[in-house]
């Protein structure tokens, strides 16, 4: 009887144990099952942000190939509103992506993209309007360093409307790639009516020394200014130098010297000058040496522009000046075409209208009087106290003039 209940304890726990093992089983299954669709769901949501990630490289690579093609042409010459980029699943090298362009230019809107990346079952797609960009979009744009005197006062004019900047509504910028320390030097008084930018993730309390000026605000670039390689053009001879030892000389059509051509250098001695008539351009692989109140001066009256590019140093003596008698910044360009360290010393003895693009060079400028225009450079620093008046129209420009092409102005991604 006993032995008979305890075999029946026995059978009992036995099932027990089995239930809990079939149990224990059911619920390591069912935890397993659920481990492996959570990493499986894991494993497919990483594959697709991989493939959204190709798809946005794809999509990307396309925009950029286009924008280069049209920029290719702007700067071959050849570029006509017929250059309209186009591309249909073009592989993107060691991936399997592909990207699609398609491109529309219009006379009022300018270029418009839509590029398309795909990777597999994934795609990106981007639209993108472009713009027009020149080599003066702000009034001071340097490498390195800026140092503007005590006094100095920056803002903006339209030289289309009036040199006015009551009558201009753009605010001015100044700014520096650079993220050094004490690279903008604002010396007491110093006043700008926009904004003063460092470089990229600059902090603007180091790079910025303020000694008592004052501007709008100040924050680091999302992105580095470019500084586009400008060349000299190619000028026949004469390969002499203008040299005017006594009096007055002039350039130009019907001139002491040609309106076009590649010259040595350019020296004039004490109380000398060079009048320029008509539209010149310059090439000079040598050295400017302006003497003792020597001047070029642009004559008004017989439409004077010049257009200087320069390889040597630009060195003015005291009370030396460029005198631009049209009154109109555009008139009167000097391409800094030198190596890494060249010096440009320019002078005016009262306003000076003008722009300086020499992103190599170091430029000092001692003005009598308003400057008005844009300067580009590696090292800027103003000798005296002046209006600096940026003039905005500077910002309009054709596919022909010096370093223009076309940027990405807005985008949006699906």
């Amino acid at each position: 009887m006993n032995k008979t209940r305890k075999n029946q304890r026995s059978k009992r726990k036995s099932g027990s144990v089995l239930v809990l093992v079939l149990l224990v089983v059911l619920i390591s299954f069912i935890i397993g099952t659920g481990l492996l669709a959570l990493g499986t769901q894991s494993r497919v949501v990483s594959i697709n942000q991989v493939q959204d990630m190709m798809a946005r490289s794809a999509a990307d690579a396309g925009l950029e190939h286009a924008v280069q093609e049209i920029n290719n042409a702007v700067v071959a010459k050849t570029w006509s509103t017929s250059v309209v980029p186009y591309a249909s699943n073009a592989a993107l090298p060691y991936s399997n992506s592909i990207y699609s362009v398609k491109t529309a230019y219009d006379a009022m809107d300018g270029y418009t993209i839509v590029s398309v990346g795909t990777d597999r079952t994934r795609t990106r797609t981007i639209n993108a309007t472009l713009r027009l960009k020149g080599l003066f979009e702000n009034a001071i744009q340097c490498r390195d360093s800026i140092v503007l005197k005590s006094g100095t006062v920056v803002d903006t004019i339209d030289s289309t409307i009036s040199m006015d900047p009551a009558d201009c509504d753009e605010k001015t910028v100044i700014g520096t790639n650079s993220i050094g320390d004490d690279k903008v030097i604002l010396n007491s008084g110093v006043v700008v009516d926009g904004d003063v930018v460092v470089g990229v993730g600059g902090d603007t309390s180091t790079v910025i020394k303020d000694l008592g000026g004052t501007y709008d605000k100040s924050y680091p670039l999302s992105t580095s200014v470019e500084f586009p390689q400008v060349s000299p053009p190619s000028l026949f001879g004469p390969d002499t130098s203008i040299a005017i030892k006594k009096g007055e000389m002039t350039i130009g059509p019907g001139g002491d010297f040609p309106a076009n051509g590649r010259f040595s250098g350019i020296k004039l001695s004490n109380a000398t000058t060079l009048r320029v008539v008509g539209d010149c351009t310059l090439y000079v692989t040598g050295d400017v040496d302006m003497g003792q109140s020597s001047e070029i001066i642009l004559d008004a009256s017989k439409n004077a522009k010049l257009t200087i590019y320069v390889d040597g140093d630009w060195a003015s003596d005291n009370n030396a000046g460029i005198n631009n008698e049209t009154s109109t910044p555009s008139t009167f360009k000097l391409y800094g075409t030198g190596p890494v360290g060249q010096e440009i010393d320019i002078k005016a003895k009262g306003e000076f209208y003008g722009v300086i693009y020499a992103p190599d060079a170091d430029l000092t400028v001692f003005s009598g009087g308003n400057i008005y225009g844009s300067f580009v450079t590696n090292n800027f620093e103003l000798k005296n106290p002046a209006e600096f008046l940026y003039d905005a129209s500077l910002r309009t420009i054709t596919v022909y003039d010096e370093g223009a092409r076309f940027v990405v102005s807005r985008w949006n991604e699906q």
